[in-house]
């Protein structure tokens, strides 16, 4: 997928144009985009963004006409909220339909897929398969076959209204700040918008348990994986990560850590950067360092839940501790 040539602020693509055909030449340029666009009133703007941290991306494409498109295989998790307006795509036998407010799985990863849009706003978010499948427990390279969404719309209205609210946080907290940021925040973003994905949609990404996951949720596995964890504790670590210095699966570490410890793999890697970050508030000049700061050095990027998960770990606020060193 060729990239937009039109930067926009702090980096971030954007397009805006009045004119029909530069608006379709423009997207085909951009997506490899079959479009068959209806004329617009005149001078009705469409309008593309698009912002990205590390792996994943954000996109909010408004055009005040009727158009219809076909696009290969994305190759990626891609996730649409129908701001305004409506729309229907067909993906392989599925043909779907959304309207205001709606959220929608826009394809199967591995497959073309087409549709038309009704004079509607979009906001799409993309995720790498692989992370989602890693999230999932999926052993890396080992998938029988590609992901699918056994159905295209959140589970639950309360699962799409989440969506819609872990997106809004990415956007106004992660991808608003200058290009890059922190690694850990921007490898925490990614995760979670995977994990919604997980929950919001039904799959078939979850691997049936088998018996040699639960034979290697061995106390030898969890040492192994604490080992790794708190030797590298600012690294990019997922749970493919751990699972590979444990050698064992990724649903095995995940059983091991449940039947031994009463937590997660990622639980206890937070557990561990929650004990860092305490450490350098206790050490910190309270005229030179923040709590903005040493939360984000070690991937806590919302003040409110980090402020919660440390006042629940040591009986005071993050800024208390910082007052006293």
């Amino acid at each position: 997928m060729r990239q937009p040539q039109n930067p926009g602020p702090a980096g971030t693509p954007a397009f805006r144009t009045t004119d029909v055909d530069e608006a379709r030449d423009w997207l085909h340029a951009a997506y490899g985009t079959s479009l068959r666009i209806k004329a617009p009133e005149p001078r009705s703007p469409f309008r593309y963004s698009r912002a990205s941290a590390g792996p994943v991306s954000l996109s909010t494409l408004s055009l005040p006409t009727d158009y219809s498109y076909a696009t290969g295989a994305l190759g990626a998790v891609a996730v649409t909220h129908v701001v305004g307006g409506r729309m229907a795509r067909e993906c392989a036998d599925d043909v779907t339909e959304a309207g205001p407010g709606d959220v929608l799985a826009i394809s199967q990863p591995h497959l073309p897929y087409a549709g038309r849009v009704y004079a509607a706003e979009l906001r799409a978010v993309t995720v790498p398969v692989a992370l989602v499948e890693e999230l999932a427990g999926r052993p890396p390279g080992q998938a029988a076959r590609p992901l699918r969404f056994l159905r295209f719309t959140p589970v639950s209205p309360a699962m799409a209204g989440q969506w819609k609210r872990t997106v809004d946080y990415v956007e106004e907290s992660v991808l608003a700040r200058p290009a890059g940021g922190e690694p850990l925040v921007v490898d925490a973003v990614a995760r979670m918008l995977a994990a919604t994905v997980l929950a919001a949609f039904p799959t078939d990404a979850r691997p049936d348990p088998v018996l040699a996951d639960t034979r290697d949720a061995t106390p030898d596995v969890v040492r192994r994986a604490v080992a790794f964890i708190e030797s590298r504790p600012a690294g990019e670590i997922g749970l493919a990560e751990m699972a590979t210095a444990a050698g064992v699966t990724p649903r095995a570490l995940q059983y091991a850590f449940r039947r031994h410890l009463g937590t997660t793999p990622m639980a206890y890697l937070r557990r561990v950067r929650l004990a860092l970050a305490h450490a350098d508030l206790v050490a910190a000049d309270p005229s030179r360092d923040t709590v903005a700061a040493i939360a984000g050095r070690w991937g806590f990027h919302h003040q409110g839940r980090f402020s919660a998960a440390y006042r629940a770990a040591y009986g005071v606020a993050p800024r208390h501790t910082l007052g006293r060193s």
